[in-house]
């Protein structure tokens, strides 16, 4: 179980998480959803440990989440300059021992010869997620992982997010397309200011997009209907 207890973070003066409690089952797909500023990267931040709490902390299996148990896809992945993918993927020990390299490049089809320079977002986004996949971890971070995708890729993506959950990892994705999250998540969140608000499972994602948008629905219909 990842439990978090008591969790706050201020930035620029602002409260942007303040979580007292809430739990994630270990060996579940979680979804992630909150309009933009609601703290989603802030929270996979933190717990991917790259970025401290102000206060509080987050568990994993009763323990203190260390780095190396987690594997972490942010929405835009860092790349040295002058590198190829294959020496970018060479960065990353490898650690999942299934992992075949030119099995999986038959499926992104990345020219992992040529300079990471000249890759398009997906083409980068690909190799990020191929040196996510290069690592054996008991908790896998996906932030906005459809972003830049094509519709193969999405698919391919959908296929590890569930290998990985049949082999019994926890993994947390985040998403503003709610559809995908809806196929894969055993349970989604919703997080508002900074905390989360509820949690659902399968039986009730009927009920996200009607929390979700609640205030913003009410708020259009006001400013919109006196514009046209």
């Amino acid at each position: 179980m990842v439990s978090i207890q008591q969790l706050t973070k201020i930035l620029d003066g602002k409260t942007v998480l303040n979580i007292p409690q809430h739990n994630f089952a270990s060996g579940q797909v979680h979804g992630i959803v909150g309009l933009n500023g609601a703290g989603k990267t802030t929270f996979f931040n933190i717990l991917s440990t790259f970025l401290k709490a102000d206060s509080g902390k987050i568990l994993f299996e009763e323990n203190e989440i260390l780095r190396n148990s987690i594997a972490y896809l942010e929405t835009v992945n860092f790349f040295f300059s002058n590198i190829t993918g294959r020496e970018y993927l060479d960065i990353f020990p490898m650690t999942n021992k299934n992992f075949n390299l030119n099995n999986f490049n038959e499926l992104l089809q990345l020219p992992l010869d040529e300079i990471t320079e000249t890759y398009s977002t997906g083409m980068k986004k690909k190799l990020a997620l191929m040196a996510i996949i290069k690592q054996e971890k008991p908790l896998y971070i996906f932030d906005e992982p459809f972003n830049g995708l094509d519709l193969e890729t999405n698919k391919v993506l959908e296929f590890i997010i569930k290998i990985l959950k049949n082999k019994g990892k926890t993994i947390f994705i985040s998403s503003h397309i709610l559809s995908p999250l809806i196929t894969m998540c055993d349970e989604i969140h919703l997080l508002q200011a900074g905390t989360f608000r509820s949690s659902y499972q399968k039986e009730t994602f009927c009920n996200i997009e009607h929390d979700l948008f609640q205030n913003l629905n009410a708020q259009a219909n006001e400013i919109l209907g006196k514009s046209f």
